[in-house]
């Protein structure tokens, strides 16, 4: 309480100070004009029990306030619990009353978006794990079966990697674009670089590759049109049993085309939709819904687009349409 006090005398030591320099005014007055000295008692003695009074009540008021404040620090402000102030007494304190509620609910906004966020990852984590499941579980009968043969734990090996891959794109896609590196690509060198990565399975499902045109140039950057070029060659090669892959480069369009089962036209719409697996992902067991999601934003963070055709029983093209000029120019 003793504090309390210190505090509040303290917080209004000018208008004590005031006070007594007003009393000692008068006094000296009254001295030099050698006045009687009653009324100046009188004077004394009604003012300060108006000080006295005044100060009985701002400090029970004060006492109030301090406590009030004192709950609030104490206390965590949930996003749902609405911040009670003590009443402002000067538009100094409503000024910054109002600071604090802008802040608190710039707070709440922010924590509830973390925890969408950390949801949302759980959510799409899910996604993944069912998804490594199947290469997992196709090594494991081979193991048990006796007739584990090289190729097929490469193939199953190969698959998990790409998983582990995906996944590890999907923690650092929100990178902003001080982390991308736009710079100009050669074509045939970039396909060419993931092609070898998958001529194991060219090779074990018995598929054609067919180049056309891919002399030229594109702005993009090396690390993410990789990746794209991987999700889209992947769900390529995993949706051709037999047949063909064409990749052809013309104007600042790169085409990935197979002739694999095809997509539905109920389901084309959505393809690029996190999550969305359509009816060949949960016929087949085969899709997490995350590549094709994935894919097109980064695409849009390296200012390229994605657009895809298909026809049930003939095929599947994706096209990658570059900029011309640099995406943040």
């Amino acid at each position: 309480m003793l504090k309390l006090v210190g505090s509040f005398i303290y917080e209004r030591r000018v208008l004590y100070l005031l006070y007594l320099l007003i009393i000692g005014l008068s006094g000296f007055t009254f001295y030099l004009h050698t006045f009687s000295w009653e009324p100046f008692l009188d004077q004394a003695l009604f003012t300060g029990f108006v000080m006295v009074l005044y100060s009985i009540i701002a400090f029970y008021r004060y006492v109030r306030k301090q406590k009030s404040l004192k709950l609030l620090v104490d206390n965590v402000v949930q996003a749902e619990t609405p911040v009670i102030f003590p009443k402002a007494e000067t538009q100094e304190e409503r000024y910054y009353q109002e600071m604090v509620r802008q802040l608190l609910a710039e707070t709440n906004q922010e924590r509830i978006k973390g925890q969408q966020d950390k949801q949302e990852v759980y959510d799409d984590f899910g996604l993944w794990m069912h998804q490594i499941k199947t290469p997992v579980a196709a090594m494991d009968l081979l193991i048990q079966s006796g007739e584990a043969h090289p190729q097929e734990m490469k193939a199953e090996l190969f698959k998990v990697n790409e998983y582990l891959q995906l996944m590890l794109n999907y923690l650092r896609q929100n990178l902003d674009n001080q982390d991308l590196m736009i710079q100009e690509l050669s074509v045939d060198a970039v396909v060419k670089e993931v092609l070898r990565k998958y001529a194991f399975f060219f090779s074990q499902k018995n598929l054609q590759l067919e180049l056309k045109q891919l002399e030229g140039t594109v702005l993009s950057d090396k690390k993410w049109l990789i990746f794209i070029l991987e999700q889209v060659l992947f769900n390529a090669i995993k949706y051709t049993s037999d047949g063909k892959i064409t990749i052809a480069f013309y104007g600042q369009q790169l085409d990935i085309q197979d002739t694999g089962i095809g997509i539905r036209a109920e389901d084309l719409p959505r393809v690029f939709e996190k999550g969305y697996t359509g009816y060949n992902g949960r016929e087949q067991q085969r899709a997490s819904g995350l590549g094709l999601y994935l894919s097109r934003k980064v695409a849009d963070k390296i200012g390229s687009r994605l657009a895809i055709e298909s026809k049930i029983g003939e095929g599947t093209t994706v096209s990658i349409f570059f900029p011309k000029k640099r995406p943040m120019e």
